[in-house]
């Protein structure tokens, strides 16, 4: 089965293909010198991408234009007309693909650090170069291994591995060096990343 091409825009509705916690995982090990304290999740879910950051002692906003059962989350917010929450200084997401690039140009005009989980071929596209010659990532770190296959929410049909290479994105506006691409392999990080806790780490916080 191809995400891909499997399934056409009407089938997709949201395009809600939750994160595996393999991705998560490594984005806390790969970015853990880079990852901003407080974040913001605006595609959250189910809390897949939430909930690790949350245990590795990040702050974190919830939402999402839909209700996924995620506690905490504000739904209902659309995230390309929402206002930015005070305090936050990144967002980590995994976009809807189709609107992966409206993401970014938000996210670049409100905070100085942004991380998006993207099909490698995100790349590719002559209709995307002027916004990779304008906004050059500041790191790309490509899965050598396939991530576990992302299915649409409320699939269910069979269950196939996944033939679909991603990687993070990442722009910061703190790299003195850009377009450094590397590679991770996702088995390479069962351990949880743990980061020292604040006074208010765990506080449940509002969008505002």
């Amino acid at each position: 089965m191809r995400l891909q091409s499997s399934h056409d825009h009407a089938a997709r509705g949201l395009d809600a293909y939750f994160t595996p916690p393999e991705a998560v995982a490594s984005l806390l090990h790969i970015e853990k010198s880079y990852l901003p304290s407080f974040l913001w999740e605006p595609a959250a879910g189910d809390g897949a991408i939430v909930r690790p950051l949350q245990e590795a002692g990040y702050r974190v906003v919830a939402s999402d234009i839909a209700n996924y059962g995620l506690k905490g989350c504000r739904t209902g917010v659309d995230y390309l007309n929402a206002k930015l929450p005070a305090g936050v200084e990144g967002v980590v997401t995994n976009p809807p693909y189709k609107l992966a690039v409206r993401f970014a140009h938000k996210a670049m005009r409100e905070v100085p650090y942004l991380a998006l989980l993207l099909r490698t071929n995100f790349l590719e596209s002559t209709n995307r170069l002027p916004f990779f010659r304008q906004h050059e990532p500041a790191r790309i770190w490509i899965s050598a291994r396939r991530l576990p296959m992302m299915h649409r929410h409320g699939w269910t049909g069979p269950r196939a591995p996944s033939n679909t290479c991603f990687a993070w994105f990442i722009w910061d506006n703190k790299a003195s060096q850009k377009r450094i691409v590397d590679w991770f392999d996702w088995k390479d990080f069962a351990e949880p990343v743990r980061k020292p806790k604040t006074r208010d780490s765990q506080q449940e916080l509002a969008l505002v």
